[in-house]
């Protein structure tokens, strides 16, 4: 009885000890990812990327994103508590620089955090209707 106690006690205290790691390896929480189209005229068009997080440890630099299957630089801002990334995929007649890069593997944002680095995989995003931007 002692030893299936002691062993339940072991067991117990592993499980704890491996949702702490699970629970401190992500240095940010993701409370949406959406993506949608945009386009000036005929030609001029491309995709925005954004992802809404939370509780961001200091020190974390977020580098890029792969959206379906390409690379691309973001833009981090930092409201408060929260912070948005963005990404924008231009697309191939635009006057905007393309900087997309073809990346390989699921969609994720990478980041560095510590020294090392990162990604957090996004599984779902949510299509937000299309806008049309003026030129001014």
């Amino acid at each position: 009885m002692q030893k299936s106690i002691l062993f339940l006690l072991i067991s117990l205290f592993i499980i704890s000890c491996s949702s702490m790691r699970t629970r401190q390896s992500n240095p940010f929480t993701v409370t949406a990812a959406s993506y949608s189209s945009w386009f000036v005229n005929e030609t001029e068009r491309g995709t925005q990327v954004t992802i809404n997080l939370s509780d961001v440890r200091d020190g974390v630099i977020f580098d890029s994103l792969v959206f379906r299957t390409m690379k691309i630089p973001v833009v981090t801002e930092r409201s408060g508590d929260s912070t948005v990334v963005k990404a924008v995929l231009s697309g191939n007649e635009s006057v905007l620089e393309n900087r997309a890069l073809l990346g390989n593997g699921l969609d994720r944002l990478i980041y560095t955090w510590k020294g090392e680095r990162l990604s957090y995989e996004i599984k779902e995003y949510t299509r937000e209707d299309s806008k049309y931007l003026k030129r001014e």
